[in-house]
């Protein structure tokens, strides 16, 4: 009976503290635009996870930037891999750090840049262990899609905020 009682004591507290679990928070608000034409130059990765994102938060990336309120363009990602650390003994790398970088722009219909050349970094970084090489390498590819994902979440907080000002 005791423990029944700690319990429901501990997960009020866990709730009023602001905890969540991950993944479960709720959306930010819903994008107050309805159709958008996003355009891929050169931003093969984060591009269909935008658009994705886009139809999650209410609005339709069109086909054409005639139908589209706005334009967003994604352009130039590139991932960079810069050693982080080297053992002092081995002299082996030890640690590595992956950058995914990407500029956007925004256009209205009418013509007015709301956004240039914005750019957009999420950088990561992890441990290499040669006797897990293959390991190491799945890793280093699940951080580049998480990457990804954080950077068109960005590009979206950023969109938001660049056309509910211009309104």
């Amino acid at each position: 009976m005791k423990t029944q009682y700690l319990l429901v004591i501990l997960l009020f507290t866990l709730s009023a503290c602001g905890f969540h679990l991950r993944g479960s928070q709720q959306r930010s608000a819903a994008i107050v635009v309805s159709k958008v034409y996003v355009v891929n130059a050169g931003a093969s990765t984060v591009t269909p996870i935008v658009k994705s994102q886009l139809a999650g938060a209410g609005a339709t990336a069109v086909k054409s930037a005639a139908k589209a309120e706005y334009t967003l363009t994604l352009e130039r990602e590139y991932f960079e891999q810069t050693v982080l650390s080297v053992s002092a003994t081995t002299g082996k790398v030890e640690e590595y750090q992956i950058t995914l970088t990407l500029y956007m722009s925004v256009v209205d219909a009418k013509g007015l840049e709301l956004l240039v050349g914005e750019p957009i970094r999420s950088v990561r970084d992890y441990t290499f262990d040669e006797d897990a090489v293959l390991g190491k390498f799945a890793e280093e590819q699940v951080l580049r899609e998480e990457l990804s994902r954080q950077a068109a979440a960005e590009i979206l907080r950023r969109f938001n905020t660049a056309t509910s000002s211009n309104k």
